[in-house]
């Protein structure tokens, strides 16, 4: 067997087996097969698609080609993962709230790129804080304070991260069976008992119908189950921004006040998967978990786990009481509405645009600035007024690119069209 037998056979339409799919993984994460190799593979599974068991294997094998994260702590414990979208801070509300529940959260997350935000660097808006945590300060965390964000270590998944960097340059990042493994990989290689999978749909998605969207989240719920695990998944939309701030700075401070107290799309769907995670692990019901989610948030007990985790990983935990302690560049440019009528917001176009002024990634290393920002003044689906402000760019130098992509990412139509924040919820067995 060679990788180019194997890429012959995906060529042609003809089904993997294990043993090839194992061979293929382990030489690309060894070195044996070329970027070229990988492409082309890349290539005919978008192109030929991959059975269930095709797909299985492949995550299989790509978890197991590199160091499993080990077990930090007795218990059961809960993870979420994200597609990606813009304005999306739920881990940054979801982890304190299930901590202050019991549930123990220790959860690996990712950097932003592209248009899409990344929790690593929401996390390091607070001064002094690491996300570089070894695996027994790690371990020592979760079971001190009950939750811990970190990156995951450089030898988890290696065969992904190769595959990964060779599809985002030969456009085939949207194959559903490559993003299934891609994703569940990194999940089967850690240790979490109870997965959610939060699956956007939309203009601000890598799937753009919602359609498309429950086929993927299906597909990875019947991967983790395969494999032992627990798992549901949520289709959600990301037309607009979930929340009211695009920007790190300014993500970091409105998660600050959602545990305080504000209540948006970002404070609903954190409290939703929470209360998933919460009647899973504890084995309770749904409304039970969601009262008591709520109640976390309503007596101080969710923001006061938010700060010992931000203190244990040596930032200011001052900035989760005084989320205005936050820094934002001045208002460089403002979007007001051109004419009456409902408001619709491309969160495309603000994820972008936060990337023109330096607030993201436009390729992996790339320096973020923290503070530039966008603030949504008004929401999508509202009734407005001709001249009225409808959001902020903030930035500390100018950038008519970011400008001209901010304005245009607010619309106006005649009727309201908001689509429902939760599209479908898929439980135990892939059942809606």
């Amino acid at each position: 067997m060679t990788v180019y037998d194997v890429i012959d056979a995906k060529k042609n339409g003809r089904a993997l087996g294990a043993e090839e799919v194992g061979y293929f993984v382990n030489e690309v994460a060894q070195g044996g097969a070329s970027d070229a190799q990988i492409a082309a593979f890349c290539m005919a599974v978008l192109l030929n698609g991959m059975t269930d068991e095709e797909c299985f294997a492949l995550t299989r094998a790509m978890a197991e080609s590199g160091a499993r994260t080990p077990r930090p702590a007795e218990g059961v414990f809960a993870d979420k993962h994200s597609t990606g979208g813009v304005s999306d801070s739920t881990t940054l509300v979801l982890v304190p709230v299930l901590a202050a529940l019991g549930v123990p959260c220790a959860k690996y997350s990712g950097r932003g790129l592209g248009h899409t935000g990344g929790t690593l660097d929401k996390l390091e808006s607070f001064p002094g804080l690491t996300v570089s945590l070894s695996p027994e300060r790690f371990a020592r965390q979760v079971r001190e304070v009950g939750a811990a964000v970190a990156g995951q270590t450089a030898d988890t998944v290696p065969a992904d991260k190769r595959m990964y960097a060779v599809r985002d340059v030969t456009a085939t990042v949207d194959s559903i069976p490559l993003i299934a493994s891609s994703v569940m990989s990194k999940k089967l290689a850690s240790f979490a008992d109870v997965i959610l999978l939060d699956v956007k749909y939309g203009g601000g998605a890598f799937m753009h119908t919602p359609k498309r969207a429950e086929k993927l989240a299906r597909l990875m719920v019947s991967i983790g189950e395969a494999a032992g695990r627990r798992m549901c998944a949520a289709v959600t939309c990301m037309d607009a921004p979930l929340g009211d701030a695009v920007g790190c700075n300014a993500e970091a401070r409105e998660a600050c006040e959602v545990l305080a107290g504000k209540q948006n799309d970002l404070s609903r769907l954190s409290l939703f998967h929470a209360s998933k995670l919460a009647a899973a692990v504890l084995r309770i019901p749904e409304e039970e978990a969601l009262r008591r989610a709520e109640e976390a948030v309503g007596s101080g007990a969710a923001r006061e786990k938010f700060a010992q985790m931000v203190a244990a990983q040596g930032g200011d935990a001052r900035y989760v009481y005084e989320p205005q302690r936050f820094s934002v560049a001045p208002c460089a440019h403002e979007v007001r509405a051109a004419a009456d009528g409902f408001l619709n917001i491309d969160a495309l176009a603000l994820g972008r645009a936060c990337v023109e002024m330096g607030g993201g990634r436009k390729r992996e290393g790339d320096a973020v600035d923290h503070t530039c920002a966008i603030l949504l003044k008004r929401r999508p689906g509202v009734q407005v007024r001709a001249g009225e402000l409808l959001a902020e760019v903030c930035c500390n130098a100018a950038a008519p690119a970011a400008f001209a992509l901010a304005d245009g990412a607010f619309t106006l139509s005649p009727r309201r069209r908001v689509r429902p924040l939760v599209y479908a919820y898929i439980g135990k067995s892939g059942r809606a």
